[in-house]
């Protein structure tokens, strides 16, 4: 019974640095959980404020392109308009009353458009004045020389005489009938209005101008449209950014707040497997080593002359009790397994090569990690190389087995291999559920999982996930 007595406290010594205490641990977890989430939150909000400042830098300068486009537009189209109904008064007021008696041959009346023309020019812009007639004749022109020439009439004038039309437009001059123009390198506004004389005769008038009107609408509708339209933005964007940051801000906090709640939940859970794992050591599994090592002091101690019977049926249930207390040891590994940092990784990989061992095979382990993981990588390490240790046992009648874990700075290696049977059947049926969950593990974390046959026969499953700092 002091055997016994003394077995239980080591094995209980052994439970405590293999569990660990774990309520600092916890606490320190849960915590760490709670910061990271804070600091996420922090990180967040400031993305969220730069991203918004970079919208807003993007928007103001489309709203700025488009405003400078509508400004022009805008400009154009007001000063075209403008510039119609001014040549349409010209032609109204000056050329209307005075080309029948141009056109009977009358100089003075030359002579009075002349002034007429110049005074316009002064006032105006005006550059060059043309009368055309429905023959594409040249019946006045301020230059003189191109009196009475004649050409194919153009579709804007002809569209003027046909169709009583007034319109304007900017031109390049580019028409035959201005070959003989100065401005020939110059974009000029360009209108034509219709003039009916008292015959029923109806006349063209085309009126050269510079594009003096346009450069000044546009420059004025660029000095008040361009900064109203940014200055409405960007009040509207202050307007907005606090109340932005307001909800990312709640957000943020929504987030930590479920990140906190879902630590403390692990960490219960965690606990929870701790204690059943404890329970189970140093209740049941206690009793049944002790039943097993009073059942081997009552063998040795039987009688002589007891039947070998007897003593076989002594010898397997101490066998049964041993099986017992190894499969419950399994069990307590698997609800909670031991530490897991990079000081526990070797003992967790050890416990799983027992396993193996237990079962007759020759194992080899290496650990050997260089670099600081997380629990999560090293939780997914160890659920790698259990889920391999499974399907040794269940499919794959090896009788060797390696497990290897390697970890560099950037990367950690988990390779897990046997002879036995090969990939096609050592890891059960096609889609197999637990090589499915190592996939998803390792995905998730951004690594990888490859199967593949041994060289000499065998399966070698290697799983490779990132170190990040």
């Amino acid at each position: 019974m002091a055997d016994r007595e003394s077995v239980a406290t080591a094995d209980r010594e052994s439970t405590a640095k293999a569990f660990g205490s774990g309520s600092g641990s916890d606490r320190s977890w849960g915590r760490g959980r709670g910061t990271a989430a804070e600091s996420g939150g922090s990180r967040t909000v400031r993305h969220a404020v730069i991203a918004m400042v970079l919208i807003g830098l993007g928007a103001f300068t489309v709203v700025g392109a488009a405003t400078v486009f509508a400004a022009e537009s805008i400009a154009k189209r007001t000063a075209l308009a403008e510039a119609a109904r001014s040549a349409q008064l010209m032609g109204n007021v000056i050329f209307k009353p005075v080309m029948p008696r141009l056109i009977r041959g009358d100089r003075t009346a030359w002579a009075r458009l002349d002034e007429a023309v110049q005074a316009r020019e002064s006032e105006a812009g005006v550059v060059r004045v043309k009368v055309w007639n429905r023959q594409g004749v040249v019946l006045y022109s301020n230059e003189h020389h191109a009196i009475g020439m004649s050409f194919p009439l153009n579709d804007d004038v002809r569209k003027t005489i046909d169709q009583h039309a007034s319109w304007a437009e900017l031109s390049d001059l580019s028409d035959e009938e201005n070959i003989t123009e100065p401005h020939g390198d110059s974009r000029l506004v360009e209108v034509y209005v219709p003039l009916d004389l008292p015959s029923g005769e109806r006349l063209a008038l085309e009126v050269y101008s510079t594009d003096e009107r346009v450069a000044t609408a546009r420059k004025e509708l660029m000095g008040t449209l361009v900064p109203f339209s940014i200055l409405a933005l960007l009040l509207l964007l202050l307007a907005q950014l606090p109340v932005s940051v307001q909800l990312l801000r709640r957000v943020s906090q929504a987030d930590a707040e479920r990140s906190r709640l879902l630590g403390n939940a692990l960490t219960a859970s965690e606990r929870e497997r701790r204690a059943i794992a404890r329970d189970l050591h140093d209740g049941v599994v206690q009793d049944l080593a002790g039943a097993g090592y009073a059942l081997a002091a009552v063998r040795a101690d039987l009688p002589p002359g007891t039947t070998a019977a007897a003593g076989g049926m002594l010898d397997r249930v101490s066998e049964v009790l041993r099986g017992a207390v190894g499969s419950l040891r399994t069990l307590m590994v698997d609800i909670y397994p031991p530490d897991l940092t990079e000081d526990g990784l070797p003992q967790a990989v050890e416990l799983l090569a027992e396993r193996l061992r237990r079962e007759g095979l020759t194992v080899t382990t290496t650990v050997d990690v260089r670099a600081a993981l997380g629990p999560d990588l090293a939780a997914a390490a160890y659920r790698c190389a259990r889920e391999c240790v499974t399907n040794i046992l269940k499919h794959a009648e090896a009788g060797r087995a390696w497990i290897d874990l390697t970890g560099v700075e950037d990367r950690l290696l988990v390779v897990v291999t046997d002879d036995g049977k090969g990939p096609g059947t050592a890891l059960g049926t096609t889609g197999h559920l637990g090589l499915q969950l190592i996939r998803d593990t390792a995905s998730e974390l951004g690594g990888e999982v490859t199967v593949a046959e041994r060289d000499g026969g065998g399966t070698e499953v290697r799983t490779t996930l990132p170190v990040r700092s």
